[in-house]
């Protein structure tokens, strides 16, 4: 590997080889949000890419003066720490065939409801990244409840990087997102303005306000939320998980669901099932078991 230019004193290639700090680094990755980096050649690689600036931030010379900083218990050190190293990765309408069922299926989640005598439906967005996968439920819950007028819509989204929930409460997206958003739901929901860039849609503000933005990390020991919810999307982050902490997560979701609820995983997840007191509906969705 050619030996990369040396800045303030801290080179790419020290940070790659530093065989000691990755692995603390990843064991505090792992203790604080369940995210496991194994010890391969890409993570060394992403690690010290990601990690580069927030050392020279702080003026760290090393993963060690990082990891001192985390131990002494800075919240700002470790929260910017936590903030790089989690994925974020996502699109509007991601895994369509989600969307798809949940569209088909309102009818009879409207039915159960109403058969409960309970006027709100009630969704989780657990990993919630910039907004585009909250925005997108919505749209779709919107699009069907605003014709009934039955039934409100109540939708937490939380993610563990505040920095991505910044973005998410405030709505601004390329105007690329049109390859996955239709042009109807573009005019209906999103809007120019001065106040952004010329190149960018917001989500209106009546939009946004529908949605409640919070930190919140799957790793905690308790969900204490005050009620059960209808649909629960935690897609496309257990797969950063080991089993074990995979497992864990899965349970406490479950223990979060009303009795009709369904849970939605990233199809690369799809590997849970009666165990954990849930049945498969189809390739990644879930409801609970209650026989």
């Amino acid at each position: 590997m050619p030996k990369a230019p040396q800045q303030n004193n801290l080179t790419f290639d020290e940070l790659i080889s530093d065989e000691a700090g990755f692995n603390s680094l990843s064991k505090i990755l792992l203790d604080r949000t369940g995210i496991f980096m194994d010890p391969s050649e890409k993570n060394f690689s992403l690690m010290s890419n990601r990690l580069h600036k927030v050392l020279k931030k702080y003026n760290c010379s090393s993963y060690k003066e990082l990891i001192n900083l985390i131990e002494i218990g800075s919240n700002e050190v470790t929260n910017e720490f936590l903030e790089v190293l989690t994925t974020n990765t996502t699109h509007f309408f991601r895994e369509k065939e989600h969307f798809q069922f949940l569209k088909q299926n309102l009818p009879k989640i409207e039915e159960n409801l109403l058969k409960e005598k309970r006027k709100e439906i009630k969704v989780w967005c657990a990993a919630s990244s910039s907004g585009e996968e909250p925005y997108t439920i919505l749209m779709i819950l919107n699009e069907y409840f605003s014709k009934t007028k039955n039934i409100s819509i109540k939708i937490q989204a939380s993610d563990l990087n505040t920095q991505v929930l910044e973005k998410a409460k405030l709505g601004i997206y390329k105007k690329e997102i049109s390859e996955h958003v239709s042009a109807d739901l573009i005019l209906k929901y999103f809007e120019e303005s001065n106040n952004i860039p010329s190149d960018c849609y917001q989500i209106k503000e009546n939009y946004r306000n529908m949605i409640e933005f919070f930190k919140f990390n799957l790793k905690s020991e308790v969900y204490k939320f005050p009620y059960k919810f209808d649909l629960i999307f935690c897609r496309n982050v257990l797969i950063y998980f080991p089993q074990k902490v995979v497992e864990d997560t899965v349970e406490k979701l479950s223990s979060c669901l009303t009795k009709d609820g369904y849970l939605f995983i990233g199809h690369s997840e799809a590997m849970i099932g009666n165990k954990h007191k849930l049945k498969s509906v189809i390739p990644a969705i879930y409801k609970r078991n209650n026989n």
